[in-house]
Formats: structure tokens, C-alpha cells, sequence
């Protein structure tokens, strides 16, 4: 009887082990999906900041003022 108790709980323990195992892992994979996306939304935040900033750059070097007010148009409508 002591032994067949004992072979049950030994049974328990290793199917616990295995769910928590389980859990752990899940736990690990959303975490690590939450901080790729992160990492995602801020690269794509940092290259609209170059696109802006190779605008502005681009722009301030003519003196055109037609091209100013084209540009400024533009932008306007985005």
C-alpha cells in the first residue's frame, strides 16, 4: 500500500514539474515576444526620425522659397 501511494505521488510530482515547466516556458515566450515588438515599435520610430530629419536637412539647404513653400505644402497634407 506505502508503495503504491508512494508511486502515485512520485507520479504527481513529476507531472507538476512538467506543467510548470510548461508554464515557465509560456511565460518566457510572451515575455519575449513583448519586448521584441518594443523593440520594434522604436526602430520603427528612430528610421521616420532619419526620413524626417534627411527632409529638413535637404530642405534647409535651398533657398528657393518656391521649393520652401512646395515643401511646406507637402508636408502639410501628410
Amino acid at each position: 500500500m506505502v508503495k503504491l501511494l508512494s508511486m502515485i505521488f512520485g507520479r504527481v510530482k513529476l507531472y507538476l514539474v512538467a506543467a510548470g515547466a510548461f508554464l515557465v516556458a509560456l511565460f518566457a515566450a510572451y515575455s519575449r515576444g513583448r519586448s521584441d515588438k518594443g523593440e520594434a515599435v522604436e526602430r520603427e520610430r528612430l528610421r521616420e526620425y532619419v526620413e524626417t530629419r534627411k527632409l529638413m536637412d535637404k530642405v534647409s539647404n535651398d533657398d528657393d522659397p518656391a521649393v520652401l513653400r512646395d515643401w511646406l505644402r507637402e508636408r502639410g497634407e501628410q
